[in-house]
């Protein structure tokens, strides 16, 4: 009786609980939303960097991520297209990040504008993103994406 009376006065003075963000989750969102550009890709080769260069048509695109519980996610592709035909002016879809396996996916339209993407978070600060996805199955070849942070709301 007396483990009751103290299991009880245990459940009724517990304050409320309320979720904050996991870190990643911010730093690609910021508060409400952040918006990234990108800056240069890498190809891979055994983990060491063979090539560093820049995607023409997509050097105005901008990724807009939501820190809703939805994960809302933006892709604004700008006036140089990727595609042909052409990809829309603003891709909506949503984004995902699994802690695990540092793992967020996402739609990079110069990729895929039909479906999202699972890149690895190889490095997340506030101001720079660095993702990367593997095209070999042996995982010995990848691409590395860099972007930088344009504004944070």
């Amino acid at each position: 009786m007396l483990m009751c009376g103290i299991l009880l006065i245990g459940f009724s003075c517990t304050e409320e609980l309320k979720p904050t963000p996991y870190t990643y989750t911010t730093i690609f969102t910021g508060e409400h939303s952040k918006t990234w550009k990108l800056k240069f890709l890498e190809i891979t080769l055994n983990g060491e960097v063979k090539e560093t260069f820049n995607v023409a048509c997509a050097a105005d695109d901008e990724y807009k991520f939501y820190a809703n519980t939805e994960h809302t996610y933006e892709a604004h592709t700008g006036a140089n297209k990727c595609n042909d035909p052409a990809e829309a002016n603003v891709i909506t879809d949503s984004w995902t990040f699994n802690n695990a396996t540092a793992t967020l996916t996402m739609l990079l339209p110069f990729f895929r504008t039909d479906s999202s993407i699972p890149f690895i978070v190889r490095e997340a600060k506030k101001s720079k993103l660095e993702i990367e996805i593997f095209f070999t199955g042996e995982n010995k070849e990848s691409y590395r994406i860099h972007f930088e942070s344009t504004s944070e709301n």
